[in-house]
């Protein structure tokens, strides 16, 4: 039996899809299983016995630290960008990044780009008689390998932490909202991810700014927003004031679906709020390719802007969600929350607009 010491926890904020296994793979080749990097992990009374004791660590224990690399790499891929279509289906962008409607991160777009932008090499490997023997190089070699898992399987992609024989050994997943079943075996691998040698990065910080912004004009130009107060509105041949109450309730239910969606905001202003002024955080890039060129003080006024514009769409969003769950739509009345809706989606337009700026600005800026 082989097996490495994978300790490193995966981000609550998503299921095991591949920008979720990449980052805590990532922070396992960085040397970060041993605490040898800037921001010092602890793991907690929660991590280790189940229960917290408010030992007060959160800040710094693994699952917040690997939080802000999952954040990361969400941001620059443009994953955290991105916006769906009231009928849930993905942009022009969000085929660019996932192979299906689900999130999963793991085009080869997507993943060319991440190991590029992170600085290591990789070879994708498909030919399945061979993957038992790929695997088992790879773990000797100290390093950790993602699978890229079949359409019919529970999540999308899996780490793969040692071998036994034909058993495979997959590290603890408790943290992630969904991961794979334990018995996931060779017969549920579509890929493997074998990783190479620490290279000089191919993509550096200004390539990321430019593919969210590639993803957010795709999003603009495909007038999601609009699509949205077309069918919630009051007015309209296809609106939700045209509706009867189950269809003006199933009108609320998807768009309050797409604002668990659009808490990708939150991802998205984090990374940029490491370099606000007076932030505990702002050195936690700094190994990270040349992300620290987001602390020049001359584009301190567009992560400002990011971090409010942002954070009010946040807020915006749960107010919807909280909508959904207490309105009545058998009254008469309900039809016309759709002006109401309307004025909600154009400021998430309007706030999507103004970062889309921003970004611009500090992409010229750089």
């Amino acid at each position: 039996m082989k097996q490495l010491n994978f300790n490193i926890p995966f981000s609550g904020f998503e299921s095991t899809n591949f920008i979720n296994c990449f980052t805590s793979v990532y922070m396992y080749l960085e040397g970060m299983k041993d605490n040898n990097f800037t921001i010092k992990t602890t793991f907690c009374n929660e991590w280790e016995n189940g229960q917290c004791d408010s030992c007060g660590n959160c800040k710094t224990k693994p699952h917040a630290v690997q939080e802000r690399f999952f954040f990361l790499f969400d941001t620059m891929c443009g994953r955290s960008a991105l916006r769906n279509h009231f009928d849930g289906t993905h942009s022009r962008a969000g085929r660019m990044i996932h192979n299906s409607e689900t999130s999963d991160g793991v085009t080869d777009n997507n993943v060319e780009f991440l190991f590029g932008f992170a600085g290591y090499d990789y070879r994708t490997v498909l030919d399945k008689a061979s993957y038992n023997e790929e695997i088992t190089a790879s773990i000797d070699a100290d390093k950790p390998v993602i699978a890229k898992l079949k359409s019919n399987s529970n999540v999308s992609c899996a780490v793969i932490s040692g071998i036994d024989g034909d058993r495979l050994i997959f590290p603890d997943f408790r943290a992630a909202q969904k991961a794979p079943d334990p018995d996931t075996t060779y017969n549920d691998i579509d890929a493997l991810f074998i990783i190479g040698n620490k290279c000089e990065p191919k993509y550096k910080l200004i390539d990321g700014l430019k593919r969210i912004e590639h993803v957010m004009s795709l999003n603009l130009n495909e007038n999601i927003w609009d699509e949205y107060c077309k069918k919630i509105g009051t007015y309209g041949p296809d609106s939700l004031g045209e509706d009867k109450p189950e269809g003006r309730k199933r009108r609320m239910n998807r768009l309050a679906g797409e604002m668990w969606h659009t808490f990708n905001c939150h991802n998205f202003a984090e990374v940029f709020r490491q370099y606000l002024p007076g932030s505990a955080n702002k050195d936690v890039y700094d190994s990270v390719n040349d992300v620290n060129r987001l602390a020049s003080p001359e584009i301190s006024e567009y992560i400002n802007t990011i971090s409010w514009r942002y954070g009010y769409t946040h807020d915006l969003a749960w107010s919807v969600i909280g909508l959904d769950e207490c309105i009545n739509w058998d009254d008469w009345k309900s039809h016309y929350y759709g002006d109401m809706l309307e004025v909600i989606i154009l400021k998430f337009k309007e706030n999507d607009e103004a970062v889309l700026e921003c970004i611009k600005n500090i992409i010229r800026k750089l």
